[in-house]
């Protein structure tokens, strides 16, 4: 489906009904990278609404009058109060999705998860990057350019890994525009005009974070903490992709998150 806001086009899927759960990929993929390896948490459970988006400049969204985080951040608080109302929700965002998602910090966010997220930071204090599994026999048989992006993003190199790659997050690189990704916004239109989180979060707050992760670190996550007194924090020994390395472990702590998310829905809300 499509949520029309002037000129711009936001493509988004729906499953399930109930609380509205909203989920943002990371950069340079699209929602298809999230929804594989989320749905199966969900499986089991009735009452939440998952609601995927393809942020602007990638998958399906048409947005070419976007420029800035701070534009997609108006996007998206117009679709909620289009889609969404005045209910309550709660976002999961990885990576670049991540820091989306802090931008939605608002009386009607009950719920946060942040998997791996950037933060409001130019120089990230990030490990070196580190490399266990590798698997060169199956690399030899991968393009050039998607080889190097799965180096680039992924510790543990094997088979597997590559395969889950190649399905999930390789077909959404195919739709991004990588020209505006690769332009010089991240210089000037990345970040938002000030921290997302000035001001303190209290909602029910998850951050997975990689310990092995040379792409955001995780040292700088320390910091977010402090600004969300509810969060429950969780280092992994994996790398920026931690949900395709250590899956069955985030899977496990966002089905708990979600647990603790039954019963915060509350009809009085004040919208964003």
């Amino acid at each position: 489906m499509f949520f029309q806001s002037n000129n711009d086009k936001l493509f988004y899927h729906i499953e399930g009904d109930g609380y509205p759960v909203l989920i943002l990929h990371a950069m340079g993929t699209d929602h298809h990278a999230m929804k594989k390896w989320i749905e199966p948490i969900f499986a089991a459970k009735e009452g939440f609404q998952r609601i995927y988006v393809d942020l602007p400049w990638h998958g399906q969204s048409v947005c070419k009058g976007i420029k800035s985080s701070e534009e997609v951040r108006e996007l998206l608080f117009t679709f909620i109060m289009k889609v969404v109302g005045t209910k309550q929700f709660s976002c999961i965002g990885h990576s670049f999705g991540g820091y989306i998602a802090q931008g939605l910090v608002c009386p009607q966010l009950s719920g946060l998860c942040l998997l791996a997220p950037a933060v409001h930071k130019k120089n990230r204090n990030v490990p070196e990057k580190a490399v266990y599994g590798r698997e060169d026999i199956s690399l030899a048989k991968v393009e050039p350019e998607v080889r190097t992006a799965f180096e680039t993003l992924m510790v543990y190199q094997s088979s597997g890994n590559l395969q889950t790659f190649l399905e999930e997050v390789q077909p959404g690189r195919l739709l991004a525009d990588i020209e505006f990704l690769t332009s010089s916004w991240r210089d000037s239109g990345y970040f938002f005009n000030k921290s997302p989180l000035a001001e303190q979060y209290t909602g029910t707050s998850l951050i997975i974070a990689g310990k092995l992760d040379s792409i955001c670190g995780y040292k700088d996550y320390y910091e977010l903490i402090e600004c969300m007194p509810n969060s429950t924090f969780v280092l992994l020994q994996a790398g920026h992709l931690l949900h395709i390395e250590k899956r069955n472990s985030v899977q496990f702590l966002i089905r708990e998150w979600v647990n603790s998310l039954e019963g915060s829905d509350d009809p009085n809300v004040t919208a964003c």
